[in-house]
């Protein structure tokens, strides 16, 4: 079994307009269910040596807070900070994982969401990156040995957990390039406080989102560029099926029977 833990970065919901947060980016980290007590084990050893006064049962690892420091983190410098940053995704490197991503740039999205169907209709761009990201698991997961099954384990998202749950129930049985035939019936939605590993795919997200604005031609600031490359060897690329996915995308929103929502809702 392969666990995979789901996370996103660059969230700003149905405003696909945010200058602040111009690409979203979603991204699984996979661990092999033999590992994870382990690589958990080593997290907490890196956050004993970087945190040492940091109460355990509180302590939560945010990548945002990490680089733009809020509470807790205020009290150390900004090298102090990517160092841990660089350090937890080490723990990730030495366990040889990987982080299988889609990042989707929101002002090409929201173009071709007006193309389709018309201004107007807006679909949370988690919902468009999920498919591309699950089923370049589904082929990864084909191609180990002995062809392990996966699951994924995601952050409470009350905005998606639903349609997530619905897309993943309908690309089991949707056929060709996008069925999911090595992923368990059903997803685990956990409050990621309570797992380091989820933590940890947040610290992976983060890192590609600012390596996709990177090659969208986005500025990216100078204290990302270590970020950046701590993520690059971690990354497996797919064969992505984009094509595929809009078209899945299309066919959902007609047979849902929704008309045109108004932006924002």
């Amino acid at each position: 079994m392969i666990l995979a833990y789901l996370d996103e970065s660059g969230n700003s919901g149905n405003n696909l307009t945010d200058s602040q947060q111009p690409v979203f980016c979603l991204a699984a980290l996979l661990v092999p269910e033999s590992s994870w007590v382990t690589i958990e084990a080593e997290l907490f050893l890196e956050i004993e040596r970087f945190f040492p006064d940091a109460n355990p049962d509180e302590f939560e690892i945010h990548a945002a807070e990490l680089i733009s420091p809020r509470g807790y983190f205020r009290a150390f410098p900004i090298q102090h900070r990517l160092n841990f940053f660089t350090a937890a995704l080490g723990v990730a490197q030495r366990h040889q994982l990987k982080v299988i991503h889609r990042a989707i740039v929101k002002h090409r999205y929201l173009r071709w969401l007006e193309s389709a169907f018309g201004s107007g209709v807006i679909i949370n761009p988690h919902l468009a990156a999920f498919p591309l990201v699950a089923h370049v698991v589904n082929d990864y997961l084909k191609a180990q040995p002995d062809s392990p099954l996966g699951i994924f384990i995601s952050d409470e998202n009350r905005e998606v957990m639903f349609d997530v749950e619905k897309a993943q129930k309908l690309l089991r049985g949707t056929p060709g390039r996008l069925h999911l035939d090595h992923i368990i019936e059903k997803g685990f939605f956990i409050d990621s406080r309570k797992s380091l590993l989820l933590q940890l795919g947040d610290l992976c997200a983060y890192a590609c989102r600012r390596l996709e604005e990177e090659k969208a031609g986005f500025p990216v600031k100078e204290l990302n560029r270590s970020v950046i490359k701590a993520i690059e060897p971690l990354l497996h690329r797919g064969s992505e099926s984009l094509p595929d996915v809009l078209v899945w995308l299309e066919s959902e929103q007609k047979r849902s029977g929704q008309g045109p929502k108004p932006r924002g809702r």
